[in-house]
């Protein structure tokens, strides 16, 4: 079957180094030179993207957003709509009655239903119902179902169901946007990719979706896409690498090794040398060996795979440990711990680091001796600072200010912990006193941390040498040293020793085990729901009731991929395994998705932390991980492009 075109929505593959933020800037800037009149939208996955999209780029007429900013400003004026209130209701009525009834009798909900009850004198869902006047985004992890606030996720999700409920909130999108661009469209939730390309595909409105799958460091994007994917115009491709010397591009395409994804090198690179070829180092101790490359390498960017391991190297392990335990920060939410800790802005939404950070920027420009930056830095946090310190009418003001600001760097350099610095602070009348109670009792252990792990932080994002795998898309160094490891206990979870083995015997692309992950976790899904219940509620009873059911599931699923060599080494023996011995143990271990996943992922981070390097290239590999098929691995690095050194051998 053919599959037919869509001639205004592109899929432009945008891969490492290829220069798409120039790109998408370039595209705009044509576009507005021949459309003058066009309005043009830019959806990020990041406001940290957003802001760097809007360098150079100034007009009505253009807006660069976060999806979640975008959908707050497009949709508010439909929520106070009562037909919007009622799907509302609608949506989460059970989730209000079961907070409202608060069965299992949890505390943190027992104190939240009292608080309502104390400020409005009831609670029930026909008294919240005449309580919502209007939906909204509450920018938090967290609905607040009890007053109309929608989660980030939620938004999302909400969205979606109004733009498939109410087409002329679809239409509206291409009645006032004549082109619409979203970048890293392989971060974006299906729901917001179909939300979008329904409201396009029968319009004269043109669609740009810019991103590399290979790329993907979210679990946003389910692959329930894949289907519309088939059908994007594909004519516009960014196939140059501006970023690195051809020994890495040729590196990067043997690993991607897929054709239609080939980069070249630029001209400007062609003939840069590196100082040695790419290679891999096994060694039994990689610590020792990466401070001896850092004498050689002092500027080569280290890429952990575990945040953990990331801010440990810097002097911050103890921040980070207590900032993720925080619930608000657990379970994958966004923003991320990692998010609030390197976000030095107004815009961060932690009222904890939002103060540490304005009171750095505070001293930094006390230590330049910029009265006109202090002032402004204290009037535009006057949530946090007391603004009659901004008012500079005399030099006795002047000398009160440079007092405050003189005890403020006093304290910041002297005070032990993050809590007594609060503490002492806190009765600074340079400071707004109602702040502080943003800061909370959640934060309990996290105050106790030294607040040297703070200054630790600052000087580390002063000058970031140290990241993660996950997280350095779209940068680059002459030199990386990237260290292989797995993550097996805590997300993001990463398989990469397990990867590197099935490398030796797939022939492995991006899509030939992106495909499979994504048909296997429907099959997962779909038998799951005819189950009735999650996989970790399955016990003796329900094993029973449907063993024969189960049995011929299993039985299908291994005869549709018996061809398929990603199946037959990574997840036949689960289910072999509970055909000779059904026991709940054995079936739990068949609808485990973290294996395949984790797997991919590796695949990904492998090349991702490849491609952050321009000149030189190094990967350390624990010798003892791989000794199971060490000559095996040692062939297809070297058949790649590596050189393989290992340190481990005496002759």
């Amino acid at each position: 079957m053919v599959t037919t075109i869509v001639n205004n929505i592109f899929l432009v593959n945008a891969p490492a180094g290829s220069g798409k933020t120039t790109k998408i800037k370039s595209m705009i800037t044509s576009s507005r030179i021949k459309y003058p009149n066009n309005n043009i939208l830019c959806i990020t996955y990041t406001k940290r993207a957003a802001e760097e999209l809007k360098k150079d780029i100034e007009s009505e007429d253009i807006q660069i957003s976060t999806i979640h900013s975008f959908l707050h400003q497009f949709l508010k004026i439909y929520f106070r709509k009562k037909e919007i209130i009622d799907l509302y209701f609608e949506i989460y009525n059970d989730q209000i009655q079961k907070s409202i009834i608060n069965k299992e009798e949890k505390e943190n909900i027992t104190r939240k239903n009292q608080k309502y009850i104390d400020k409005f004198g009831d609670l029930s869902l026909d008294f919240i119902k005449t309580n919502v006047d209007q939906i909204y985004y509450n920018e938090t992890s967290y609905n607040h179902l009890y007053f109309g606030g929608l989660s980030h996720d939620d938004l999302l999700a909400f969205s979606a169901l109004l733009f498939d409920k109410f087409p002329k909130i679809r239409k509206r999108v291409t009645q006032k946007y004549q082109e619409i661009f979203i970048d890293e469209y392989q971060d974006t939730a299906s729901k917001v990719l179909k939300m979008f390309y329904d409201a396009v595909i029968e319009s004269n409105s043109t669609l740009y979706l810019l991103g590399d799958k290979m790329q993907q460091i979210y679990s946003s994007y389910d692959g329930t896409f894949e289907e519309e994917f088939k059908t994007l115009n594909r004519n516009i491709n960014l196939e140059t690498n501006y970023r690195s010397i051809p020994d890495i591009v040729r590196l990067l395409n043997n690993i991607y090794n897929d054709k239609n994804y080939e980069q070249k090198y630029s001209k400007e690179n062609r003939l840069l040398e590196p100082n040695h070829a790419p290679r891999v180092i096994f060694t039994n101790d990689i610590e020792s060996r990466l401070e001896l490359e850092q004498e050689n390498y002092p500027e080569a960017l280290l890429l952990y795979l575990l945040n953990q391991q990331r801010f440990d190297s810097i002097g911050a392990g103890q921040l980070f440990f207590h900032t993720k335990r925080l619930k608000k920060y657990s379970n994958n939410n966004q923003p991320s711990a990692v998010d609030v800790m390197t976000d030095n802005t107004n815009g961060n939404t932690d009222p904890l680091y939002r103060l540490l950070f304005a009171i750095i920027k505070l001293l930094t420009y006390y230590g330049d001796s910029n009265l006109g930056r202090i002032t402004n830095h204290l009037r535009n946090n006057k949530n946090i600072f007391n603004t009659s310190k901004c008012t500079i009418a005399s030099r006795n003001d002047i000398n009160e200010l440079d007092e405050s600001l003189n005890k403020l760097l006093k304290e910041y350099q002297k005070c032990e912990k993050i809590k007594e610095f609060l503490e002492v602070i806190k009765e600074d009348t340079l400071f707004n006193a109602n702040y502080f109670d943003e800061i909370d009792q959640e934060y309990g252990d996290l105050l106790d941390v030294k607040l040297e792990q703070f200054r630790a932080l600052k000087l580390y994002l002063d000058n970031p040498r140290v990241s993660t795998q996950h997280g350095v898309k779209g940068e680059s160094h002459d030199s990386v040293f990237f260290i292989a490891a797995d993550s097996i206990r805590h997300s993001p979870f990463v398989y990469m020793h397990t990867f590197l083995e099935l490398w030796t015997k797939v022939d492995l692309t991006l899509e030939s085990i992106e495909s499979f992950y994504y048909e296997y976790v429907m099959w997962i899904d779909e038998t799951i729901e005819e189950i009735g219940c999650k996989a970790s509620d399955i016990n003796s009873g329900i094993l029973k009731e449907k063993s024969e059911y189960l049995e011929g599931r299993i039985n299908e699923l291994c005869t549709h991929f018996k061809e398929n060599p990603i199946f037959l080494n990574l997840c036949v023996d689960d289910y072999n395994k509970y055909l000779e011995n059904k026991l709940v143990r054995n079936i739990k271990k068949c609808f485990k998705k973290n294996k395949v996943y984790a797997v991919l992922s590796a695949f990904r981070l492998f090349y991702v932390g490849c491609s952050r390097a321009r000149k030189n290239l190094t990967i350390f590999i624990e010798r003892s991980n791989v000794e199971a098929f060490y000559d095996e691995i040692t062939a297809k690095l070297k058949n790649i492009g590596f050189d393989v050194e290992d340190d481990t051998l005496t002759y």
